[in-house]
């Protein structure tokens, strides 16, 4: 799902850039330098940066996706086992403290609760779902940070601008 994006990305920035003195290979030795053939559009490293941290994400959210899947998995196998029987969806959450809170119906909770109590497993669900909580919100900091970026970069004039954001 992801891995189209960053070659999508790329595309995109070297078309966007085509028409710019900047992201053209105007000089055999430019070329050279930049690591591109002699005609060849040239991309800019900040065009790469933005590529690469993209792909970054990207690659950070499918693995926080497989994570998550991987622990649904492994909590419904556990609970089933243990004769857990829930009536809805619960949902997990992060307390300020760090502790994981479960929402749900009052039944689903109290199971779910007991359920977690009782887990011997090393490392236990509620570890395993809080540090899923945590990356998950490291992440959504990451791609709001970088979405913040890309906007004052856009309507910025100049570098030092984007800085002084």
């Amino acid at each position: 799902m992801f891995s189209g994006l960053s070659g999508s990305l790329l595309s995109y920035l070297s078309t966007q850039g085509q028409g710019s003195a900047s992201t053209k290979a105007g000089t055999t030795d430019q070329a050279a330098a930049s690591g591109s053939k002699a005609g060849a559009p040239a991309i800019s490293l900040a065009a790469l940066q933005r590529a690469a941290g993209a792909n970054k994400a990207a690659t950070a959210a499918q693995a926080l996706e497989t994570g998550q899947k991987t622990l649904s998995t492994d909590l419904r196998g556990a609970m089933d086992e243990a004769g857990v029987k829930l009536t809805g969806p619960i949902e997990f959450t992060i307390k300020s403290d760090g502790s994981v809170d479960i929402k749900g119906s009052d039944a689903d909770k109290a199971a779910t609760k007991a359920f977690l109590n009782a887990d011997t497993s090393r490392p236990s669900f509620a570890t395993r779902i809080a540090s899923q909580a945590r990356e998950a919100l490291k992440l959504s900091a990451t791609i709001q940070q970088s979405a913040a970026i890309s906007q004052a970069a856009a309507s910025a004039k100049s570098a030092g601008g984007v800085m002084s954001l």
